[in-house]
């Protein structure tokens, strides 16, 4: 059975009045789309075909939130609805590694004659309000005490996840000595946690994790313990330095962070510290 996805791009995501329809929907990721451009409708934002990208939410919905949704959009099937529901293909990353097809999206179906465009394609934005997404955290920002140091206050959830086909490293200098990174490893898996918060608490982050200097965000490909997937941001590091051995204290961070929750998942790289 397909997966009913739904792309969101204006009242109904985060913040926005109409969001509480998607309260019970599993939030995969932030994401874009291509061959639209939007348009400010005065209360909302519509999109209609051309050369553009919107920015928006995925959620996992279920179909009877899916005919609740097209009754609030006012998609009847008719000639003359307010918007039509068609299928997309969303991005999650700019490297376009990561992608879903057959996204749901509501498109809209009247004349947009005389409205502004909204240009980065991105309504929370241009509307000032908050964005949320999904961090996965697999080293020492699985322990929740590290977070509040590093001034994170507010998370919604907190999802044990899987990350495969990695491994942790630790070659990365910081205060600690050597802290974690990931590698590539067909038969490795990494333990973490996807944290769905809002980007202003990523953007607190990115000092403690010397963002563009020590590390960068990156985009991955993520599972629950029921095999959901989520797309999520995490801090990769660029250096090509060799593998050392971590203090005995950052080491603890992690694994204290890890079994606050995941009780019997052990990292490729850190099963020798167990």
């Amino acid at each position: 059975m397909n997966i009913p996805y739904l792309f969101v791009y204006g009242s109904l995501r985060f913040g926005f009045e109409l969001n509480h329809f998607l309260r019970n929907s599993r939030f995969v990721g932030l994401g874009f789309t291509e061959g639209f451009r939007m348009y400010d409708l005065g209360n909302y934002p519509g999109v209609v075909k051309g050369d553009g990208i919107i920015h928006g939410e995925v959620y996992e919905v279920s179909e009877e939130t899916l005919r609740l949704l097209d009754q609030v959009e006012d998609f009847n099937g008719r000639p003359d609805d307010l918007y039509v529901r068609e299928k997309v293909r969303v991005y999650f990353d700019y490297k376009r590694r990561y992608s879903l097809n057959d996204v749901n999206i509501y498109v809209y179906n009247q004349t947009i004659e005389g409205r502004d465009t909204v240009e980065d394609g991105d309504y929370s934005k241009y509307a000032g309000m908050p964005v949320i997404l999904n961090y996965f955290a697999y080293a020492e920002n699985t322990n929740e005490e590290i977070l509040k140091q590093r001034g994170v206050t507010r998370i919604f959830k907190k999802i044990p996840a899987l990350l495969t086909g990695s491994r942790i490293v630790f070659n990365t200098p910081c205060r600690w000595g050597y802290c974690a990174n990931l590698r590539s490893d067909e038969g490795g898996k990494v333990c973490g946690y996807i944290y769905v918060m809002l980007e202003s608490e990523l953007n607190a982050l990115d000092k403690a994790e010397k963002h563009l200097i020590r590390y960068i965000r990156d985009v991955v490909k993520v599972e629950d313990e029921n095999k959901n997937v989520y797309f999520a941001y995490t801090y990769l590091s660029p250096s090509e330095e060799g593998e050392f051995e971590p203090s005995k204290e950052y080491v603890n961070y992690i694994l204290q962070g890890l079994r606050s929750s995941w009780k019997n998942c052990i990292s490729s790289g850190l099963e020798k510290f167990i």
